[in-house]
Parts: C-alpha cells; sequence; structure tokens
C-alpha cells in the first residue's frame, strides 16, 4: 500500500491529491480528510516544504490484519523499530478507531505502547522514555474495519502554521482552508487579488505566497523527519535550497479592505511578520463601498465575509450583502468574486447568477464557497436596484407596500390611543405567512409554519426578503430585532427558554408602563392581541376585589391596580411571572400592599381558595401538559369546569372575563347558562385596530352570575 498518508480538512482532498501529484507523489488516493500517496523520503520531504493544503504528513510503516489485542500487538512488536530510537530519547502514541474487541482507544494506544517498549528493551536492553506533551517521536495507530495501521509522525505540528500569524481575529482562517478557497477560486496567481474582509489577511498572505513562489513550510523550525533512519542532512539542506531559491519578486497588486482599524492592526502585524508589507496593502473601508482603482485590470475578489448560524442571529448582515450585491455591480465588471459563508441564504441578496460552488468545512462549520463572474450582464441593475429597492421573490415589493400602508394607519392610531406596541403585519399577503410586531422602536417577526404545499427553499427566500426588507425600513440590528418561530412544539420545547442574552426594557400602553423582553422567550410579556381586552376591564375595576388567573407577566393587574381595584391577586404557576408581575407593579409606582401574587396551579388554587372576588380576568392557554400540574388542560374541553370553580369564588352579581385564542373555540352555552350566567359576547369590542384581520384567534366574553346564580 502506499507508504504515506497525508491529513487536511473535510472538502479538500482533491486538491490536496493533485498538489501531491504535482510535487512527484504517486499512488494518490484521496479518502476522508486524507489522502493516501507513495513517495521516497527525499519527495516527502519536498511536500512538507510546499504543500499549502496537508495539516500533517505521516509515513506509513504496519499494516496488521486483525483487531484484537494479541493481533496488534504481535504485529507491532514484529516491527524493527531500533533504526527509529537510535536518535530518539522519548516516544508517544496517538491511537484512532475503536472496534468490538478494543473498545476505547486509551486501550488501543497501550497496546502499540507495551509493544513498542517490549520491542526496543528486548534489542537495546533499555526502556524508551514516555513522553506525552513533547515526544521526538509520535506514533500514530489507525483501526478501521478490522485493520490496523501504524504510522509515524513525519512533518510534526501542523503544517497550516506558517509562522507569519503573530495576531489573528475572532474567528481565524486556518492557512490550509485559506489556500484552498483560494484553489477553489479558481484565481490564475497573476491578476490582482483582492479581500474586502481582509480580517487578519490569511488570505492575502497565501495568495502572496503562491504568487512569488514561496514555500510555505519554511518557516517551520523542526520536522520530525529529522531522526528518521533515511534522513540524509546535505539531501535536506540541497532540498531547502532549491525551495529558498525558487522565490521570485511580486508582479501584481494585493489589496486588502477592513472595516475595523483594531482589526487592521492585527493583520498589518501578519504582514509584517510574513515580510510582505511590500506586497500587500490594507485599505480601512467597509466592504460594501470598498473599491480599486478603475485602472487596475479586473482581478480577483476572494473573501470571506461574516455570517451567523441562522439568519435571524445575523440581521445586520442582510443590509451588507444587499449592499454588498450592489458594489459588485456597479464597481467590479468583469471580475470573478468567489465568497465563503456558512449561511447560503445570504448569497441570495447578491443578486447574482453563481458559476461553481464548493462544499468545505471550517473547523465544525458545514460552509460553501461561490464562485462568480461580473459579466455586464450580470452587472446590470434596474433602477429600483440601484435605489437598493430590489426583492428576492415576485411578491416581495408587495409585501414592503403593504407594511408601509400599514405602518401610515397605524401611527397616527397608536399616536392617538397612547401605545408604543402594535402589529405592523400579520400575515396579510397569504405569500408572507409572518406577523410583525412593534415594539418602540425593535421589532419582532414570527415565522409561521408554511403550508406543506410550499417547498421548503421557496418559504426560505420569502423570509429573507421579508427580513431584508424590514431591515432596511426600521434599520434593524441585534439588539432591536428578534425572529421567532410559530411552529407545532412538542414537550419541552413547547415553552422552553432560549439563551438569555438582552436586557428587558419598558413600554407604554394607555399610561401603564409594562417590562418586554423580545429575545429570551417564544413571547415577549405583553400580549398585544389582549389589550384591547385588558382596556375593557380595567374599566370595571373601580372599587373592586379582582381576581387575576394565568395573570402571566401581570399586565391585567396593573390595569386594575391603577384604575382604582380595591385588591387585586394574581395567580400563575410560573415562579419567572410572578417576579416579571411584581416587577411591573414596582415599575408603576403601585405597592405591593394590598395586592397578592400567588405561585399556583390555578385549578388547584381555586379548589382550595375561599377568598371571594367582584371580577375575575380569565384568560387561559389552549393546552398544557405542564408538569407542574397534576393533569393536562384544554380549554374546550375543560372550560366549563374551571368557570364552575370560578363561580365558587364570585361575590353575588360577580362578572369574569373570559377569553381565549383558540380558533375553534366553541363555548358551551347551555352549561355555562345553566350554572347562571348571563353571557354577552364582547369579541367586537375588545378586537384591538391592529388585529381585525384575523378574528378568529380572538374570543371574548362578560359572564354575570346573575342574582340567583
Amino acid at each position: 500500500m502506499p507508504n504515506f498518508i497525508a491529513l487536511t480538512s473535510a472538502g479538500i482532498e482533491p486538491l490536496l491529491a493533485d498538489e501531491l501529484i504535482e510535487l512527484g507523489a504517486t499512488e494518490v488516493s484521496p479518502r476522508l480528510q486524507s489522502v493516501h500517496f507513495s513517495a521516497t523520503f527525499e519527495v516527502a520531504i519536498k511536500i512538507c516544504f510546499w504543500s499549502r493544503l496537508a495539516t500533517r504528513v505521516l509515513k506509513h510503516v504496519i499494516d496488521i490484519s486483525g483487531n484484537t489485542k494479541e493481533k496488534i500487538y504481535n504485529g507491532v512488536i514484529g516491527f524493527d523499530w531500533h533504526p527509529y530510537f537510535t536518535k530518539t530519547d522519548s516516544f508517544a502514541v496517538e491511537f484512532v478507531g475503536t472496534d468490538k474487541s478494543i473498545r476505547n482507544s486509551q486501550f488501543g494506544g497501550l497496546i502499540v505502547k507495551d509493544a513498542i517498549v517490549d520491542n526496543i528493551r528486548e534489542e537495546t536492553g533499555k526502556r524508551p522514555d514516555i513522553d506525552k506533551s513533547d515526544p521526538d517521536l509520535k506514533i500514530h495507530a489507525r483501526l478501521f474495519k478490522g485493520r490496523c495501521n501504524i504510522y509515524v509522525d513525519f512533518s510534526g505540528s501542523s503544517l497550516h502554521q506558517r509562522g507569519y500569524r503573530v495576531e489573528q481575529g475572532a474567528a481565524p482562517l486556518k492557512e490550509h482552508l485559506a489556500a484552498a478557497i483560494i484553489k477553489r477560486s479558481g484565481w490564475d496567481q497573476s491578476s490582482p487579488f483582492v479581500d474586502l474582509f481582509a480580517g487578519s489577511a490569511t488570505l492575502l498572505i497565501e495568495a502572496a505566497m503562491m504568487h512569488i513562489k514561496r514555500a510555505p513550510g519554511l518557516n517551520k523550525r523542526t520536522f520530525p523527519f529529522v531522526k528518521h533512519p533515511e534522513f540524509s542532512v546535505n539531501k535536506y539542506n540541497a532540498l531547502r535550497q532549491e525551495a529558498i531559491d525558487a522565490e521570485v519578486p511580486a508582479t501584481t497588486q494585493f489589496i486588502g479592505f477592513e472595516i475595523s482599524n483594531y482589526v487592521i492592526g492585527k493583520a498589518e502585524s501578519n504582514i509584517a511578520e510574513a515580510g510582505l508589507e511590500e506586497v500587500i496593502s490594507i485599505n480601512q473601508q467597509d466592504a460594501a463601498n470598498a473599491t480599486v482603482s478603475k485602472k487596475l485590470k479586473p482581478g480577483w475578489i476572494v473573501s470571506n465575509p461574516p455570517y451567523g448560524e441562522r439568519i435571524g442571529d445575523a440581521i445586520e448582515l442582510l443590509s451588507l450583502f444587499k449592499r454588498l450585491g450592489l458594489n459588485f455591480k456597479k464597481n467590479y465588471e468583469n471580475w470573478h468574486v468567489s465568497l465563503l459563508t456558512g449561511q447560503t441564504l445570504l448569497l441570495k441578496l447578491l443578486r447574482l447568477q453563481k458559476s461553481k460552488e464548493f462544499k468545505l468545512k471550517n473547523g465544525q462549520i458545514e460552509t460553501v464557497l461561490a464562485n462568480y463572474q461580473l459579466t455586464p450582464q450580470q452587472c446590470e441593475l434596474s433602477e429600483s436596484a440601484q435605489n437598493g429597492e430590489y426583492y428576492l421573490s415576485k411578491d416581495g415589493q408587495a409585501f414592503s407596500k403593504r407594511v408601509d400602508k400599514n405602518l401610515k394607519r397605524l401611527k397616527k392610531w397608536a399616536k392617538k390611543e397612547d401605545i408604543s406596541c402594535y402589529r405592523v403585519y400579520d400575515a396579510d399577503i397569504p405569500e408572507y405567512n409572518v406577523a410583525v410586531d412593534y415594539y418602540d422602536g425593535r421589532v419582532v417577526v414570527y415565522e409561521y409554519q408554511a403550508p406543506k404545499t410550499i417547498k421548503e427553499s421557496v418559504a426560505e427566500i420569502r423570509l429573507l426578503d421579508v427580513l431584508s426588507i424590514l431591515q432596511q425600513k426600521f434599520d434593524l440590528n441585534a439588539e432591536n430585532f428578534s425572529i421567532k418561530v410559530r411552529k407545532a412544539q412538542k414537550g419541552k420545547k413547547q415553552y422552553e427558554k432560549e439563551d438569555s442574552k438582552y436586557h428587558r426594557f419598558s413600554v407604554e400602553e394607555f399610561g401603564a408602563q409594562f417590562y418586554v423582553n423580545i429575545h429570551d422567550y417564544l413571547d415577549t410579556g405583553l400580549f398585544l392581541d389582549h389589550r384591547s381586552t385588558r382596556k375593557e376591564f380595567a374599566s370595571w375595576c373601580k372599587g373592586k376585589d379582582v381576581l387575576n388567573l394565568f395573570c402571566y407577566t401581570g399586565s391585567v393587574s396593573v390595569h386594575a391596580a391603577l384604575n382604582g381595584a380595591n385588591r387585586v391577586t394574581s395567580v400563575d404557576m410560573s415562579n419567572t411571572y410572578i417576579d416579571w408581575a411584581k416587577d411591573n407593579f414596582s415599575l408603576n409606582k403601585i405597592s405591593e400592599k394590598g395586592h397578592y401574587f400567588q405561585r399556583a396551579d390555578c385549578l388547584d388554587w381555586l379548589a382550595k381558595s375561599r377568598d371571594k372576588f367582584d371580577l375575575v380576568f380569565l384568560d387561559p392557554p389552549s393546552f398544557s401538559n405542564s408538569k407542574k400540574m397534576d393533569r393536562t388542560w384544554d380549554v374546550q374541553r375543560d372550560h366549563v369546569e374551571i368557570l364552575e370553580l370560578v363561580k365558587g369564588r364570585l361575590n353575588p352579581n360577580g362578572t369574569i372575563l373570559f377569553s381565549n385564542n383558540l380558533r375553534k373555540f366553541k363555548l358551551e352555552v347551555e352549561q355555562i347558562e345553566a350554572l347562571g350566567f348571563e353571557i354577552v359576547d364582547i369579541k367586537d369590542k375588545t378586537l384591538p385596530e391592529d388585529f381585525k384581520r384575523n378574528q378568529n384567534i380572538h374570543h371574548c366574553w362578560k359572564l354575570i352570575l346573575k342574582e340567583n346564580g
């Protein structure tokens, strides 16, 4: 079998195979994150000097057929290890792979280590030292499909470490991946090379080193192969000098742009360490505005722009990629562009047709390198596009106009009503199945599950269209924007708290103030569709004893207290929401004295309580299977039961405001009237202006207990 293996990252294997062939390797066979090959000792040294794509080179020494402890031990001890230990004082073993008989890598490594120790002790009478941190010789054992192959380390520490990086950014691109990106871009190694997101200048330095034919391994101080038995100092020095003599002067320009002056300092340090100050220039500029001289002949733009794990995590990037696309079309006609991203949806905002794309792995992140050729046809711009008003799907303009129309109407209404939060858009256009809520300068988008008839790729483009349009209208960023998914959830995921990143803020409603958090929960702390319901209920509260069941963050309780309620009792089984309700009282300068907060299951509390109330606000969830409850809750199934329990807590002529948002809910009228209630439907009265489009989600009744009830 081939006597060497070169390791690399996923996606680079074919490029590495080609490189190894160019450097003189034979029997080249790409595998997963590796390439097997045959080579003379001198060619292998040359590969260590010249490979831009390998991270490590290992020399194959033993092929063991078998996966048992005995076969591995016998295979290793039967090899002549003595020549490798004539210049070696210490060694270590790294074992990869498991099998039925080798259930963990530590046990496998111990077998190999013991066999080598026994071999050397029998040969020399001395036991070699084990040094796991800095051994003279590292042995690699790889167990796979019943075979164990043993290698000795040939190249040492990772070849991607060229020695020029003294400073790095927050998300550094490894040098061998940068070289792969440049290769996949198709750059001809002689045309101008531009990086609009220079970062620590890795792409620029790697490209410049290719151009001047500098061997990337020349600065590596030591190689383990110098202690191998075949090593010749004279041949090594000759190969090294040959690599040094191959370097040529630069004949093209390497230009980098970076928006952060702090990062530019890091880039310049790396460029200086690489000795390329006369070759590479770095300029401070936003990538979307960066231009080069018109006199410069078209070349290649190769960049690794920022990208979030999910579109909603990187809202600012929507504007960046849209402006970047415009910059390409306006200023870089006939150039080639290659962009690496882990969020391919962002590329759609460029409004460019890809010529090729390649999958690469940046650490643990799956990425795509997209190549574009900026032909005159690609760079054509409509008048609307020049103004930044272009859309990804045919209905994007309709969505944009509908939002503008709604805002024009709702802004005046909200100011008149003294509210700072309202729904801007509620799936008005079927193709854009989202809701958009405005919270005093902040925006929350609720993404509804697309019908099964709509392809996921189509739904993704429409969502991206929505977000890019909103980003432009509201100047959204990570702090003032949040996207939430309204999809069918099961089990714990229904109301799971997200990672807490942002502080809450206060908003105003009818003279009251409430804390809102748009980032950390599925809901924000204030149900906007209940705004008119809260106002209506508050108007009944003066001088009354009030009970607020399923109180959530206490917004109804606050309004009741501010409107003169004698006593307000708030019940919810969440400690988080009870504390939030108390904070809302404090925000409105309402003393807790005379008002009560109960952390309890509402059904259980009603069954045990002996308190009496004039008014009860009852807005239960549609369904709940919380572990804090002894049973499940279904508003359709259980609403008569809870109303009967509430009746037991009412004073004579007491009143319940009962509401819920189950679309197909049907009130059991006869059973409720049998309990002694007069039923008044107040749905129309309590449906807010900004929610009138979708009336099915709002049901509301005033239930008055008759004197003889």
